[in-house]
């Protein structure tokens, strides 16, 4: 990335006779790299009013993208610091807001629906990257795919979808309802997904633990367990009788050996039998003694006061089964949710990203009506300044854009519109956002 190349070379077309070499140059220049966390300005200024505003947006434009400060150092477009034009429709094409009252109605409404948006637009974020950690944030609008720094140096008004001869409160109300749906959508597929996987949580074998905390289902498999049918087998159920597992700590098999049989009536003597290979990491041992139906709670009782774990189970071949495919099955589910997940989350972030950089586009309009006063005509870019150079691009702003057409019938200030009471003013309009800030492990 950051990097250029230059392509060998072509043949000539042979109208002369000849099969020369001809020199071709391509230049191929690397997207700007971003990280998380760096913060975008939107700022604008006034424009003649009588003599239209193209060539003063132009001149702003060649100002800012020449200051040392700004766009100078940044020619090379390997970072994200120079100044981009952000077109929001002025003039003959802007956007239509009603009346005056209305218009200082929708900087409360823009500024309530830019916080919400963006408190949505991260939690978007944070739970794609959990789903996905490798995932991909790519924006996906009016027919094309671009990452975050191509569409936002390219970006343009969404006639589609917001179109201009509705007004900005409707297109507003239209915008929060689907970006609202967007986020409830998302919180409902993601918590189908966590409980799918809980049940693969709950269903999943427990290879680590130890016998006590193992489903004997996933120990006594059917590779293992002898059942052919004949009295030597290693699980007896009949009428009368059945099988009991124990698990015997370390050490404790010569104890168990020569107690079990009297620990309570109706036990088969001598029908205790260890499954070889099967001692946990802790060395207890897991054994089986047949008996009559009808002691076999008493025993499970006498096993428990004695220290021994009686473990209510049942071998089946067709139970194990029936859960191997109930496994499967739910894995399956998981990974067709994951994908589903993962495909919405993306599908989310890039319309609530459209949506949100429409929301700055509309309060860029309303601020610099409020400012600059009618007909609405002002210049607006886009740019990322450094952290450790925040100082001097503001001072670089102002030189520039300080010398727009400030005509303010409206009574607008020069306070950034993202300003707090204490903070500082400035000679023209100002929005900051932040498109990423979650970290990735």
């Amino acid at each position: 990335q950051g990097r250029s190349a230059r392509a060998g070379c072509v043949w000539c077309c042979g109208q002369c006779g000849s099969r020369r070499p001809v020199a071709l140059s391509v230049e191929f220049t690397a997207a700007p790299r971003m990280s998380v966390g760096q913060e975008f300005w939107i700022v604008a200024t006034g424009c003649s009013k009588e003599s239209g505003s193209a060539a003063d947006k132009e001149a702003f434009f060649s100002a800012l993208s020449s200051h040392p400060a700004l766009g100078a150092a940044s020619r090379s477009r390997t970072t994200v610091e120079a100044p981009w034009k952000f077109e929001v429709p002025d003039g003959d094409r802007s956007l239509i807001f009603g009346s005056f009252d209305n218009l200082i109605r929708l900087t409360d409404d823009l500024q309530k629906a830019d916080s919400q948006v963006d408190s949505i637009l991260h939690r978007l974020e944070r739970q794609y990257i959990e789903i996905e950690p490798k995932a991909e944030f790519r924006v996906k609008s009016q027919r094309q795919d671009r990452a975050f720094l191509d569409y936002v140096r390219t970006w343009q008004w969404d006639e589609a979808k917001y179109p201009k001869t509705r007004s900005i409160l409707d297109n507003l109300t239209l915008l929060m309802s689907v970006v609202n749906k967007l986020d409830e959508e998302a919180r409902s597929k993601t918590a189908q997904y966590s409980d799918w996987k809980t049940q693969r949580g709950n269903l999943a074998k427990k290879d680590g633990a130890t016998l006590a905390a193992r489903d004997l289902v996933d120990v006594l498999m059917p590779d293992i367990v002898k059942m052919n049918g004949n009295p030597d087998d290693d699980f007896i159920y009949t009428e009368h009788l059945t099988t009991v597992c124990v698990i015997v700590p370390r050490g404790g098999d010569k104890e168990f050996l020569s107690s079990y049989e009297t620990m309570q009536e109706n036990v088969v003597p001598m029908s205790a039998r260890k499954f070889q290979g099967l001692d946990d990491k802790e060395g207890n041992s897991l054994w089986r003694v047949v008996m009559f139906r009808s002691a076999a709670e008493g025993f499970k009782k006498q096993c428990r006061d004695r220290r021994y774990i009686a473990r209510d189970f049942e071998y089946s071949e067709d139970g194990y089964k029936r859960l191997k495919s109930q496994r499967e099955q739910v894995e399956e589910q998981v990974k067709r949710q994951h994908e589903h997940v993962k495909g919405l989350y993306q599908a989310a972030w890039s319309d609530a990203m459209v949506a949100w950089m429409h929301i700055k586009a509309m309060r860029v309009f309303v601020e610099s009506v409020l400012r600059f006063g009618m007909p609405p005509r002002f210049a607006s870019f886009v740019l990322a300044p450094k952290p450790n150079s925040t100082t001097a691009v503001r001072k670089a702003l102002a030189e520039v854009l300080g010398k727009g057409d400030h005509a303010n019938p409206f009574g607008g200030d020069s306070k950034g519109a993202d300003a707090q009471d204490d903070d500082e003013y400035f000679p023209y309009v100002s929005l900051s956002f932040t498109p990423f800030n979650v970290q990735r492990s």
